[in-house]
């Protein structure tokens, strides 16, 4: 086990109906409010308007409205929001929805104090000094942004897609009422299913601690959880005890908690999931299906046991040589992520397969921005982008 720190100081406000509690949980921060979530449309078929919005005003609110949060969200949009948020100085700011807004959220939280252009905070040349406090009512379950200290943002303009973190935009509250990812379709129930897989496996497949229990058997029943649960809301999308195990998995999967004592790591799920959300605005789910099996083939020869272990454990493979189960194991992997209406490999998704060149370069850049340039090349790169053809 190696050396960490871990606080968490995000107050957790489980359960079916909850979201009726929202008001007051917000006075506690104040009485002028910014709401930041999707489009209208999406607002109106969760029904925002009816159990968030009428009862801030009732409550004697005082809130501003933003919609149209991008699955992948931009810094375009949050220039537009601060525009008229600066003026307003709002006490408290609810985000309403999955990690994309809640991403935003955080972003928007630390522009407010920031006077130069937002995308200075997200690319590191500002640093975060304070925040206004976050409020995350989650409605796809996905990213564990609710209970994390990271964000991504995107930049539209320079195609790139930058992912940082600070303690300090870790969210004061967030409310998991299981209600409203009833009507999730199951593709976006899908892609949230993968992605929560990919935050899981990201340390698991790479850290090189010889013994840590409790970490791997963690990782493994979370995902066989997630597998569970998945297959419950595929036959039943609105099973209710399905749906509010899945939520709390994904709050639990990237919230900092599993890896501890195990390193710093080594990203590369998400390097290289960046690139593609970057240059093709790709779902964050659907680009995780695909640089998982990616990253596995990359990596089969030198992480074989590690592999072999995985597909025992959580695809209950009965292979006694390593080599043999590790490759099963990771078309079952494959299998899996297809089931959940996610592509595996760039035709899948209709992903130009002649842009390796580009792709590799931007990967590069996001692992120097990570701290883990020193564990790339540029031809290591392309050979990961070849691997998802």
């Amino acid at each position: 086990m190696q050396s960490f720190d871990f606080c968490r100081p995000t107050n957790i406000v489980f359960g079916a109906g909850r979201v009726s509690e929202l008001s007051e949980i917000v006075k506690k921060y104040g009485r002028k409010v910014i709401f930041v979530t999707y489009e209208e449309k999406m607002a109106d078929i969760l029904g925002l308007r009816k159990k968030i919005l009428i009862p801030f005003s009732e409550s004697g609110l005082e809130v501003q409205e933003h919609y149209g949060v991008k699955s992948n969200p931009t810094v375009e949009h949050t220039r537009k929001i601060l525009s008229s948020a600066r003026s307003f100085q709002p006490d408290v700011i609810v985000a309403v929805g999955g990690g994309s807004v809640i991403d935003e959220c955080k972003f928007i939280s630390a522009a407010l104090h920031y006077n130069g252009d937002p995308w200075d905070i997200a690319c590191g040349k500002a640093r975060i000094e304070t925040v206004t406090p976050v409020i995350a009512v989650v409605t796809m379950p996905a990213t564990s942004s609710e209970m994390n200290d990271t964000a991504v943002i995107s930049n539209e303009t320079l195609k790139r897609k930058e992912g940082f973190s600070d303690v300090k935009m870790v969210p004061a509250e967030a409310l998991l009422d299981p209600e409203f990812t009833y009507d999730i379709p199951l593709k976006q129930t899908g892609y949230s299913a993968t992605d929560i897989v990919s935050h899981l496996l990201e340390a698991y497949i790479v850290h090189q601690e010889a013994f840590v229990p409790m970490q791997n058997r963690f990782c493994e029943g979370m995902i066989k959880t997630v597998i569970d649960c998945m297959d419950r809301i595929i036959e039943n999308p609105r099973d209710k005890e399905a749906r509010a195990m899945l939520m709390w998995t994904a709050t639990y999967a990237w919230n900092g908690f599993y890896v501890c004592g195990l390193g710093s790591g080594n990203p590369a799920i998400h390097i290289l999931g960046h690139s593609l959300s970057a240059f093709y605005d790709t779902p964050h789910g659907a680009a995780m299906g695909i640089t998982i099996p990616a990253v596995i083939r990359y990596t089969m020869k030198e992480r074989t046991a590690r592999y072999a272990r995985m597909s025992r454990k959580i695809f209950g493979v009965d292979e006694d040589d390593d080599c043999r189960a590790a490759h099963k194991g990771l078309e079952m992997l494959i299998q899996w992520i297809r089931k959940m209406g996610s592509p595996t490999t760039f035709r899948e998704a209709g992903i130009p397969e002649d842009n390796l060149e580009a792709l590799a370069a931007d990967a590069l850049k996001t692992a120097e921005m990570w701290g883990v340039g020193d564990k790339y090349t540029l031809e290591m790169c392309k050979d990961m982008f070849a691997c998802c053809l």
